[in-house]
């Protein structure tokens, strides 16, 4: 099942006529099939505000079926849709493998299945409580040219209603309305959903956890993480760390993946309009292994993610760091870089790095003459396994 990993382009040229057109559609709307007329427009900025606005808090969201109303529905389908089908393209890409068969739990339209289908994905079975907005993910799937499989569930309530186990598991988005954080025993509760989830997987299967970049979502998945680590369960990304999160233990620390969000004009006349300020895509997540299969051998090299953009310093630009050995500060000494240091100049958050002739000193990191920079994994794609090669 290991592939060769391509970058895939989100191909929006495609994709925003076939999701206007499906809006349309739903709402029983009559209109130019790649952009919105003055009301239409100004109904969808108010639906996307009042949506942005539940997500930010979380707490709106929990026993409300808000993909019930047309409106919500039709506001996540043209924006927040696009927002989670690219992070879905460029999380999936760190999977060293091009997973056969994916649930996608509490799926609504769909947009995690869309980007695992994309990735070659032959079987995507797409779960929800709302069927319509099951079907309406399954419309714009299978416009694309893709098939997708859909199933209601209430997760909460019902056993899974698929047989079999899974390459890969998505939960996108969602945990804190299952399991609110304001109720009695919700960490046992959201703990024995996840471990049933990791039992459905194949020994060579994927979990992946994503949410916002929230404060609250942030720590949520984080100390998911801690918790499923101390259980013996591996990571596969963004973890190189294998002990407890770092980041977990400094207060207003966290830690999460930023990627390129391309941006058709549709998406960028809704950020002006909503006033939403969002230049790239953040997100918190774990990509979580089958409990049995061990942390990818990254060999006897340290390894590093950059956790941090370029932090202005006295000396230069300096990021932070959270590789093999724990957190670190990386700077440079120099005032020009020769070319095997050279990427140093262009890091970006969520790039794995390595060094060799480095100066170490306890918890800092700083490129001298002779320093060879090397990007192991860049964003989006999977971390070295010399065991998988």
């Amino acid at each position: 099942m290991k592939t060769h990993k391509r970058t895939l382009a989100p191909d929006l040229d495609t994709l925003m006529p076939i999701l206007v057109g499906a809006w349309r559609r739903m709402l029983k709307l009559s209109g130019p099939p790649d952009e919105l007329q003055t009301r239409e427009f100004r109904t969808v900025v108010e639906a996307v505000k009042a949506l942005e606005a539940r997500f930010a808090d979380g707490k709106s969201l929990v026993g409300t079926d808000y993909l019930a109303h047309p409106q919500m529905l039709g506001a996540y389908l043209l924006y927040q849709w696009v927002v989670h089908y690219q992070q879905g393209l460029s999380l999936l890409g760190e999977l060293p493998i091009t997973p056969k068969r994916v649930l996608d739990v509490c799926s609504g339209p769909a947009p995690f299945a869309m980007a695992a289908l994309r990735h070659g994905a032959q079987e995507v079975i797409a779960t929800d409580q709302n069927l319509r907005a099951l079907h309406l993910g399954a419309e714009v799937c299978g416009r694309y040219g893709f098939p997708l499989t859909v199933r209601q569930w209430n997760c909460l309530r019902e056993p899974l209603p698929v047989e079999g186990k899974f390459d890969l598991i998505i939960v996108g988005h969602c945990l804190e309305e299952l399991f609110p954080s304001e109720k009695k025993g919700w960490q046992d509760a959201q703990q024995l959903f996840i471990d049933r989830l990791l039992a459905r997987l194949t020994p060579e299967g994927y979990l992946l956890i994503v949410d916002n970049s929230y404060t609250e979502a942030n720590r949520r998945v984080l100390q998911l993480r801690d918790v499923l680590v101390g259980k013996g369960v591996p990571v596969q990304a963004p973890c190189v760390w294998r002990g407890e999160c770092p980041a977990l233990k400094v207060q207003n620390s966290p830690c999460y993946a930023q990627r390129e969000f391309e941006k058709p004009n549709l998406i960028k006349q809704i950020q002006r309009a909503a006033s939403i300020n969002l230049s790239s895509l953040k997100m918190s997540y774990v990509i979580f292994r089958h409990p049995s299969a061990g942390w990818p051998d990254t060999g006897d090299r340290n390894m590093y993610r950059v956790i941090s953009p370029p932090v202005d310093a006295f000396s230069g630009k300096r990021f932070y760091l959270c590789g093999t050995d724990g957190k670190k500060q990386l700077s440079s000494h120099l005032q020009e870089h020769p070319p095997e240091a050279r990427a140093f100049e262009y890091l970006k958050r969520g790039e794995l790095i390595s060094f060799t002739g480095a100066l170490e000193q306890q918890n800092a990191i700083d490129i001298v003459q002779g320093t060879e920079v090397h990007v192991e994994a860049a964003c989006g794609k999977p971390v070295p396994d010399r065991l998988s090669t």
